[in-house]
């Protein structure tokens, strides 16, 4: 039995969807940038504990915070190509944020379990009272919100993914006559012929337009 999966048309039911995406873009860049300034100011004091102290839970922390910045670092980078494939309609830039966007949603879920099973052992260790029901409470509702809003971002990447497939262009040039004919469609359901002589499109609805240049107009 499969599922399909809706085809989203808006994001958050009211804004358009590729706009929602670039927005979602700018912040998580702006998020991640938070992050790697906190980050390096952590991983600044780490380091300067490991020269000073003899613990080796310094050393551990410093190595946990330098892969926090690479990880960091790599976020903001596929963040700034998901960006720019937005703005620029890249399909390919859009499919590779598709696939990072499942990953790192995948990861996340884990390790998000692991948390809320490591809260609930260190509830039930510990003498149950008010605050850790609400240590509890906090922890399993933020990442169950973060799982839940990362899914929703991967199916609107998917849905965006989508719409520019179904929208492609074929452009036929007269070189005697120096027209250029555009033909454009918002249905993928085309058949080619081999040899690239003709397109036949079935049942599909199709704006053409025509722009006729004269010869001694400059582009």
């Amino acid at each position: 039995m499969s599922v399909e999966l809706p085809v989203c048309t808006r994001c958050c039911l009211c804004f358009p969807l590729r706009f929602g995406l670039i927005v979602w873009g700018y912040l998580r860049l702006v998020i991640s940038a938070l992050v790697l300034v906190v980050a390096e100011k952590s991983f600044s004091k780490t380091l300067t504990l490991t020269k000073t102290e003899p613990e080796v839970i310094y050393t551990i922390y410093a190595v946990l915070l330098a892969i926090l910045l690479a990880f960091t670092l790599a976020d903001i980078l596929v963040n700034i190509l998901f960006v720019i494939g937005g703005h620029r309609k890249v399909l390919k830039l859009l499919r590779a944020y598709y696939i990072y966007s499942i990953v790192l949603w995948i990861k996340t879920s884990l390790l998000g379990l692991a948390m809320i099973g490591y809260t609930i052992y260190w509830s039930i260790s510990e003498e149950i009272d008010q605050f850790h029901v609400w240590v509890l409470v906090v922890n399993v509702s933020t990442i169950l919100g973060q799982m839940l809003i990362q899914a929703y971002v991967i199916l609107l990447i998917r849905s965006q993914i989508i719409k520019l497939k179904r929208i492609f262009a074929f452009r036929f040039i007269n070189n005697a006559t120096d027209c250029e004919c555009t033909m454009e469609s918002e249905d993928d359901s085309a058949h080619e012929i081999n040899g690239g002589k003709s397109n036949k499109f079935s049942e599909i609805k199709d704006t053409a337009e025509c722009i006729c240049c004269d010869n001694n107009t400059n582009d």
